[in-house]
């Protein structure tokens, strides 16, 4: 059995739905927002003000609610999944967009006015911009964690890498957060202990590097490269799936005895891209097989090269954008990582692991946001979309909607933070809006010099993505539901 919902209760319907989504959401939005404690059957519970992890994670009995929730949720991934911020945001602007285009009787007309007039707004939006200081990036990280600490750590590792993508968050195994930085392409791998015995590690320059995918049996299967190596005394790093105890100590003795210096590596299994990887490395070595640099250890390795890698990482980020799989994407962006400015991983510390969770989640935050605040900067708090909200001359009723629901961010974090909304507002239009409230300093500042920025690209995807999904929401007239499901309400109409 299926059922059709229509009219006037498929629109009570979206508000309900809508209502119970942006109703526990936008609680969270700006520096005194609050917290939202999450159970899930697959972890423990853990709390966040995360507006798309909260969105994640509200669901409804009622089918026909939980089936308007799924589309509206779209807004906030969407705008998650290109920017990595405003998720909040763009929920909030989803609210009012939806409850007034509900009212509205022509909706075909009333999209193509909300369109018009969206990019009326991002024209506006962007006469906010400039560009990116080092000071601008660590106040971004900061609003976007909410946390000072968080931001100085996570811009100071960013401009090391200068890509999101080459940074990686895992949990520390104590309270403190640190973070380690590899310079260069790292492969791990297994070298013979006795090749260390005066040193923790070897640094070898201008090394030949060569790979033999099979295990090294005898001396004689690399005769011609220990020639080679004998007589033009160049070091020689030898990555292999293995080698025989005869080989070992052959090698290890020859090194030691500094008649020729080859390297044993037995490098480790790759999940089947080996060769892959390989093509990585051969593009860090010359015409001659050499590269300027290796630093060896007891179990890594790590390349640097003066190579031009342009092309290769090219060809692999094009790859990372097409591929769905988030475990291949990880795989890539490390590798793509390693070819240009090296590796960082933070370790994130606390007392309890529920805790870390949360700080992961606000460091992840933090690095989106410094990631797109490469494109410019805005000044932040919902102060750009209030102002241009003061501007636009309500001609349309889609414009009147869209002028409403550009004023509700701001109004939103005012709220969240218990201040008078009236009392600020009318300073704010009094001055211009030359100054802007910051919340967690409690004063006014002037806007060319405010530490409440924000990245534009992502007050653009916001009104971009809650425009989209109130415009398809607002589009449908009829709902088709199964009405025999289990644990679901039914409806007779």
């Amino acid at each position: 059995m299926k059922k059709v919902i229509s009219g006037k209760f498929l629109e009570q319907k979206m508000i309900e739905s809508i209502e119970l989504l942006c109703g526990v959401v936008k609680d969270s939005l700006g520096p005194k927002g609050n917290n939202v404690l999450i159970n899930t059957s697959d972890r423990e519970p853990f709390i966040t003000n995360d507006g798309v992890t909260i969105a994640q994670n509200i669901t409804s009995e009622d089918i026909i609610v939980e089936t308007i929730l799924e589309i509206a949720k779209e807004a906030s991934l969407k705008t998650n999944e290109v920017v990595g911020d405003g998720t909040t945001t763009t929920l909030v602007l989803l609210e009012t967009l939806l409850k007034e285009g509900i009212k509205v009787t022509n909706r075909k007309t009333l999209k193509i006015e909300l369109e018009e007039t969206l990019q009326e707004v991002l024209e506006k939006l962007a006469t906010f911009k400039k560009n990116s200081t080092k000071k601008d990036f660590q106040k971004i990280a900061t609003v976007a964690a909410n946390d000072e600490s968080i931001g100085k750590i996570t811009t100071e590792v960013f401009l090391k890498t200068k890509s999101k993508e080459s940074i990686f968050l895992k949990e520390s195994k104590d309270e403190n957060t640190t973070y380690e930085k590899i310079n260069g392409y790292t492969l791990e791998c297994k070298i013979p202990e006795e090749y260390f015995f005066r040193k923790e590690k070897i640094e070898l320059e201008n090394c030949k590097v060569f790979f033999i995918d099979e295990k090294i049996e005898n001396l004689e299967q690399i005769s011609l490269l220990i020639n080679n190596c004998l007589e033009y005394q160049e070091p020689v790093l030898l990555l292999t799936e293995g080698y025989s105890k005869n080989v070992k100590e052959n090698l290890v003795d020859m090194s030691i005895q500094n008649q020729c210096q080859i390297i044993l590596a037995e490098w480790f299994e790759y999940k089947n891209i080996e060769e892959e990887i390989m093509e990585d490395i051969a593009t860090l070595l010359d015409e001659n097989q050499t590269i300027s640099k290796v630093k060896i250890t007891k179990n890594k390795v790590t390349f640097h090269s003066n190579q031009n890698t342009l092309k290769r990482r090219n060809m692999l980020k094009k790859r990372y954008e097409q591929s769905n799989e988030a475990y291949q994407k990880e795989i890539l962006a490390e590798r793509i990582a390693k070819l240009h400015y090296g590796l960082a991983t933070i370790y994130v510390g606390a007392s309890t692991t529920t805790e870390k969770r949360e700080k992961i989640m606000r460091y992840e935050d933090a690095l989106c946001a410094l990631e797109i605040a490469k494109q410019g900067i805005v000044p932040g708090g919902g102060i750009c979309l209030y102002q241009i909200s003061e501007e636009i001359k309500p001609t349309t009723m889609g414009a009147k909607i869209l002028q409403k629901a550009l004023s509700m961010p701001l109004k939103q974090i005012l709220e969240n933070a218990s201040l008078s909304k009236e009392e600020i507002l009318t300073k704010m239009k009094r001055e211009n809006y030359q100054i802007l409230y910051n919340i967690k300093a409690n004063n006014f500042e002037n806007i060319s010099h405010t530490n409440v920025i924000e990245p534009l690209e992502v007050v653009s995807y916001a009104l971009k993505n809650a425009v989209s999904i109130a415009c398809m929401l607002l589009s449908i007239n009829h709902l088709i539901i199964n009405d025999f499901q289990e644990n679901r309400k039914s409806y007779d109409i």
